[in-house]
């Protein structure tokens, strides 16, 4: 059983992940825009969705499984 302390640290540590995600992705694909001029296969399309199956992994753990 988690206390309100751990919860709130792994919480916080989700939407660390989350921000270093989203910011991470913008700007993979500002540099394939860049790069190719948006032509071609978007290839940051698989670091998005593969990075993706482990923040709704991370979550499910923090917000679902993990409780008081």
């Amino acid at each position: 059983m988690a206390t309100d302390k751990e919860i709130a640290k792994e919480r916080r540590g989700f939407y660390i992940h989350f921000i270093i995600y989203i910011i991470v992705n913008i700007g993979i694909f500002a540099q394939w825009w860049y790069i190719t001029g948006g032509e071609g296969f978007a290839w940051p399309i698989t670091t998005t969705f593969g990075w993706g199956i482990g923040i709704i992994a991370h979550f499910i753990v923090v917000f679902v499984l993990l409780k008081k």
